[in-house]
């Protein structure tokens, strides 16, 4: 039985946001309607289980580490912008419908979705190793909390769903470390994060399965146990490339996360209202919702 089911909120409503266009009352829906459906969708899947969405919040030491931290993402580009403000239209309306059919929900004012999803499995996991826990998101990053117990899928995908029996076929490495070793070296373009020495997608996972960890191959380089002939091998045991290497695995790794200070997490429970879930439903005009609402509603009755 799942324990809990946890949600990448962003990454789940911005796939909605992009989808097919809805508004009502002068503002886009489509995220709205889009999220109140996948969270239904998850509660019939896992209708025991503890069900929390997250939301992102800025967290600024990534910028103080590493000052280009998505930096392409502030340059004109019309139609992202377009997308960007629709969705923040619908942020808050989302919260208060998951809020209404009685999804949890968090978010911290320094922490972004995927730091918290580290968080939750490393304290669900403390409080009882034998959790099972399902975490929904597109990220590729939240692959690394893959262990015993805890599954990382792609509702858009079902070829996307990541355990760990399955890392070597899926992504190409055997642990859930070795992949954000990978990551690490591969960087990460959606975010800004130079690579370290030029190894791409391919090599990254050849080198993790070649030398077990990029600590290994260090250790096997100043021991003058393999010759460094090759450009991405010598600058990554350079003083330089272990540094960058270091970066990366800072700002990028969310199995030992940052824990939020006093204050910094909002986090509401929700509660199933069905009055108030109905005349949300009537504001904004949720046909396909409304036409069957009892039917509909009925997955959130706990």
């Amino acid at each position: 039985m799942t324990d809990q089911v946890i949600v990448d909120g962003n990454n789940i409503g911005r796939k909605h946001n992009d989808a097919v266009k809805l508004s009502a009352n002068g503002i886009p829906t489509q995220a709205i309607i889009g999220c109140i459906k996948t969270a239904r969708e998850l509660i019939i899947r896992d209708p025991e289980a503890k069900h929390t969405w997250l939301w992102d919040g800025r967290a600024q030491w990534r910028y103080d580490i590493h000052p280009g931290y998505k930096a392409k993402r502030n340059e004109p580009d019309p139609r992202r912008d377009a997308s960007r403000a629709s969705f923040n239209q619908q942020r808050d309306l989302i919260w208060k419908a998951l809020s209404l059919i009685g999804v949890g929900q968090m978010t911290a004012k320094a922490h972004e979705a995927d730091d918290l999803a580290g968080i939750m499995v490393q304290s669900a996991k403390k409080l009882n190793p034998a959790a099972e826990i399902k975490l929904i998101s597109g990220d590729g990053d939240w692959i690394q909390l893959v262990r015993e117990g805890v599954s990382v899928r792609d509702i858009s995908d079902d070829f996307k769903h990541y355990r760990l029996d399955n890392l070597m076929e899926k992504v190409g490495y055997r642990t859930p470390y070795g992949f954000l070793e990978g990551k690490c070296l591969q960087g990460d373009s959606s975010d800004d994060i130079p690579g370290v020495g030029g190894l791409g997608v391919a090599r990254a996972a050849e080198f993790i399965a070649e030398f077990g960890s990029v600590r290994e191959f260090w250790r096997q380089a100043r021991a003058g146990e393999i010759k460094l002939k090759k450009k991405s091998l010598i600058n990554l045991a350079s003083p330089e490339g272990q540094a960058a290497f270091a970066r990366n695995l800072k700002i990028m790794q969310l199995i030992s996360p940052h824990k939020p200070g006093p204050g910094e997490v909002t986090y509401e429970r929700g509660q199933f209202n069905r009055e108030a879930f109905k005349e949300f439903c009537e504001e904004f005009s949720f046909l396909s919702i409304l036409r069957s609402f009892d039917e509909f509603v009925a997955p959130f009755k706990k």
